[in-house]
């Protein structure tokens, strides 16, 4: 396999595939993020959104997990301290694929990445992929993917801006943003300092080994999370379609790990987790003739240690060569194909060196969109991975967008997409200790969508409302369990189906503009087949809710912005014996006044969290914190 992988060695968004409703699609699709027609153009039926920059600055403290809890309809498990978990569709954390460039910054060791120390701030907004994106993005995107945008300015100046957040529970946050260029050359720096000492009060119903209904007033101890980074682009433009980008992304994430509610009465020492990563892209592009080429390089090197041990060092090293080709015949068929090469050396204290040095992984993919009647719009995708002494399967996907109706003021679109999936056990899986399973299979995913979208646009009324269907099949699911020893297995075979539901409307009234975004989900996930005898049939999976809901309003007048959304969370199993943590529903308030001073501009914003002082749980045994208070000051100035 070694010789068979160095022998290879040697989206439109509405507005692309409709062009006279290209003033429709701009002003509803958030086209602020620049991945999103790229990521859309070879994906038709596949359920994509945006999140903007001006979404993100509501909840620029922190990481991911605050943003996508409040503006859409994916469930979060999380705790007060550094660890939060995704899982879209119901599926596992380490299911969703997180890009920054061409790398998929996920653990190579957990599979997963911490939503909570993946910083907001440092991006100019988020594209989101619902569903299967494996032929696209490789293993591990089996329920989603998340692109991290950051968008091409080109800046002919200097410009800087810096935001100053204080909050409650010891909150903090400090950043910058740097832009410097001729309008050919670009510098830009992008730096964030972020500390929560989280010593919030809340009322502890575990005093003992079980529910203790008289419960008692409490202190959060030992769950104080400290994460700073900086991203550093420079860039260079040769031509209008030919350029230079590269990023390097140093971070540093530091958390205590949170005391469950029994241990919180008796704290006396604490646990923590250090990580450190470097991320590292360059990539060429050149678009000036027909057939367009990109080449990129990347270099990834994760590091954690827990408690302060050197001894009990994780970490991977991995470097990522990216070749692609791309060439549209004309504005309504066009291909792209290309590989991608990764040599991974892991450097972990659990593994045997006679077990695993290195690995290579190859994959070959293909692309190609059709465009019929200026209705009907086809996409398919071929991808192959090769992997050193393991078997992945062949992923293709198809996808269909059709324009069932259309005039001057909106588009009716029918969607669907069917794609396969998979996901290559982790290394932690593979080969951790005695325990890892170097024979298990790679879990396989096959995704059904199908998608109305309809979006309606005059001078005073915009809006755009989806409703999707998805249904799910993926086998192999593999979870570690206790078979005498702890040890990951290929255990049980998983359906999760469901509905989403999303709109977005802006209603404007004289000098008042009002937005509105509401997301509903209802998502049924169970093991249908399971080869454990603990493992459990025709139950909600743990941690997955039926119902999820959220609501966003934001009136604006002139320079002010006020705003209040709210997020229900349905009940969730905790366990396979059926303890099921009661449902919840929490809401969020502010106001943002924006000043402008001269040609330089100031924001000024103030939030009321929790604002019911709602006392529940995310993870069982865990406490949240109540109503808490946030005050920013951001500034955006225009120097040069």
């Amino acid at each position: 396999m070694r010789r068979l992988i160095l022998s290879g060695l040697g989206v439109l968004s509405v507005c692309g595939l409709f062009a006279q409703h290209t003033s429709i699609s701009d002003t509803i699709m958030l086209d602020e993020v620049t991945s999103y027609a790229a990521v859309k153009k070879y994906q038709a039926g596949a359920k994509l959104e945006s999140i903007s920059n001006e979404q993100l600055q509501f909840s620029q403290e922190g990481g991911l997990d605050h943003v996508l809890m409040r503006f859409t309809p994916i469930y979060i498990k999380s705790n007060a301290g550094g660890l939060s978990t995704i899982r879209i569709r119901g599926t596992a954390p380490d299911h969703t694929s997180i890009n920054f460039g061409g790398i998929n910054i996920n653990s190579l060791t957990l599979g997963h990445s911490n939503m909570s120390s993946i910083p907001t701030y440092l991006f100019d907004g988020l594209s989101l992929q619902y569903g299967s994106s494996s032929a696209v993005n490789g293993s591990g995107s089996i329920g989603g993917s998340i692109y991290l945008g950051m968008n091409g300015n080109w800046t002919d100046g200097l410009k800087v801006k810096a935001t100053v957040s204080q909050g409650s529970f010891g909150e903090q946050l400090y950043g910058t943003k740097i832009f410097t260029g001729n309008g050919k050359f670009e510098a830009v720096t992008r730096a964030y300092y972020y500390f929560k000492e989280n010593n919030f009060p809340f009322q502890n119903i575990y005093t003992g080994d079980i529910e203790n209904r008289n419960p008692i007033d409490d202190t959060q101890h030992g769950a104080s999370v400290e994460n700073m980074g900086i991203v550093q682009e420079l860039n260079y433009r040769f031509h209008q379609n030919e350029y230079l980008k590269s990023a390097i992304w140093l971070e540093h994430n530091w958390n205590q790990i949170q005391p469950n509610m029994q241990s919180n009465i008796d704290y006396t020492t604490t646990e923590d987790l250090d990580n450190k990563h470097v991320r590292a892209w360059v990539q060429y592009r050149n678009d000036k003739n027909e057939l367009r080429y990109l080449a990129s390089l990347g270099y990834v090197h994760d590091k954690q240690v827990y408690n302060k041990d050197n001894s009990q060092q994780i970490g991977t090293d991995r470097l990522i060569a990216d070749l692609e080709l791309k060439q549209d015949f004309n504005s309504n068929f066009g291909y792209r194909g290309g590989i991608k090469y990764k040599y991974i050396v892991p450097e972990v204290y659990a593994y045997s060196s006679e077990n695993i040095d290195f690995e290579q992984q190859l994959d070959v993919f293909a692309s190609s969109f059709f465009t019929a009647w200026n209705k009907l719009k086809l996409t398919i995708n071929l991808r192959q991975m090769f992997v050193t002494d393991f078997s992945a399967p062949f992923t293709p996907s198809l996808g269909a967008e059709y324009r069932l109706y259309t005039n001057d003021v909106s588009v009716f679109k029918l969607n669907g997409n069917i794609s396969r999936s998979y996901r290559i056990p982790t290394f932690n899986d593979r080969y951790w200790g005695t325990q890892g399973n170097p024979n298990l299979k790679p879990e396989e995913g096959t995704n059904y969508e199908l998608g109305l979208d309809y979006t309606f646009c005059n001078d005073n009324f915009q809006s755009n409302l989806k409703l999707n269907a998805f249904y799910m099949d993926i086998k192999n699911w593999i979870e570690w369990r206790n078979f005498g020893v702890w040890q990951a297995q290929n255990l049980m075979e998983v359906v999760s189906k469901g509905i989403e539901f999303q709109s977005n409307t802006t209603i404007t009234k004289g000098a008042i503009e009002y937005n509105l975004r509401a997301n509903y989900n209802y998502n049924p996930v169970e093991a249908v087949e399971t080869n454990s005898q603990t493992g459990v049939t025709g139950q909600q999976l743990i941690y997955v809710p039926k119902h999820m809901a959220n609501a966003f309003l934001m009136m604006k007048y002139k320079e002010w912005q006020i705003y209040a959304d709210g997020s229900y969370t349905g009940s969730r199993f905790s366990d396979d014996i059926g303890y099921e943590l009661d449902s919840y529903f929490l809401t969020n308030c502010g106001f943002v006044r924006q000043l402008k001073i001269n040609k330089h501009q100031f924001r000024l914003s103030l939030s009321i969290n929790n604002l019911l002082d709602v006392n529940y749980q995310n993870e069982r045994y865990y406490a949240m914190p109540g109503r808490n208070f946030r005050v920013s000051i951001s500034t955006n100035l225009n120097i040069i």
